[in-house]
């Protein structure tokens, strides 16, 4: 078995269903992966610097094509990211920038020895399967906003989702401006601020990264730093 595949698979065991093995392809060494434009280098800097440095092992389970992006820590230990094969045509509903980054990178669907950080716990971060779905579903939450005398003071039509914490907080972008807000009705965060009029645990503002382009950079140095620690 691939290496970088067992030690993937070790830790996110659940991934294959029961009887169900994975095909592999011959790991790629770093520097392989390159984008499909030039735009995503100029987009997502941070996170162009992370393809680059991966061993890229291509992967299909079920009939489905995936990239595992892995990257070995001063400890020895992998950390990896599980990806789609990148979308030949990205929707246009979606932002232009994702658009772009969906060209060279399919987002991500597990992840390996992860920090604490902005993505711990997510289940779809930046694919375009997560990507079909608009923040309508806030709508549900109305009363959280009717209970505080305030209306939901976003177009939730016009933002789709970026990432899907396991627990139901969504980080969402705004199809035509690319700004970010989460929504997050369960959260211990304190790296977020609350939307302005809105009660807590409802909309939030990231002020690390208030546009798509920004926060996917931050995911990213998130990763390189955790990657690059020592101790």
């Amino acid at each position: 078995m691939n290496e970088h595949w067992q030690s993937f698979i070790e830790e996110i065991s659940w991934f294959l269903e029961p009887g169900q093995t994975a095909e592999m392809g011959t790991s790629l060494p770093p520097g392989s992966w390159s984008p499909a434009s030039s735009e995503f280098e100029n987009l997502f800097p941070d996170a162009h610097r992370m393809l680059r440095r991966a061993i890229v092992t291509p992967v299909a389970v079920g009939g489905v094509r995936y990239q595992l992006y892995t990257w070995l820590r001063a400890d020895r230990s992998n950390c990896s990211w599980l990806s789609p094969t990148p979308s030949p045509d990205p929707p246009r509903s979606l932002h232009p920038d994702h658009r772009v980054l969906l060209g060279s990178f399919g987002g991500i669907v597990e992840r390996g020895n992860e920090p604490s950080w902005w993505i711990l716990n997510h289940n779809d971060v930046l694919t375009e399967r997560e990507a079909q779905y608009s923040g309508a579903y806030i709508r549900e939450y109305a009363w959280a906003f009717e209970d505080a005398g305030v209306d939901i003071p976003i177009d939730v039509e016009q933002f789709y989702t970026i990432a899907n914490e396991a627990n139901g907080n969504n980080t969402l972008c705004h199809r035509l401006s690319g700004a970010v807000v989460l929504h997050a009705p369960d959260h211990a965060f304190d790296h977020v601020e609350t939307y302005p009029g809105c009660p807590e645990y409802t909309l939030y503002r990231l002020p690390e990264a208030s546009c798509f382009r920004d926060w996917v950079n931050t995911v990213s140095r998130q990763w390189r730093r955790w990657i690059e620690a020592t101790a």
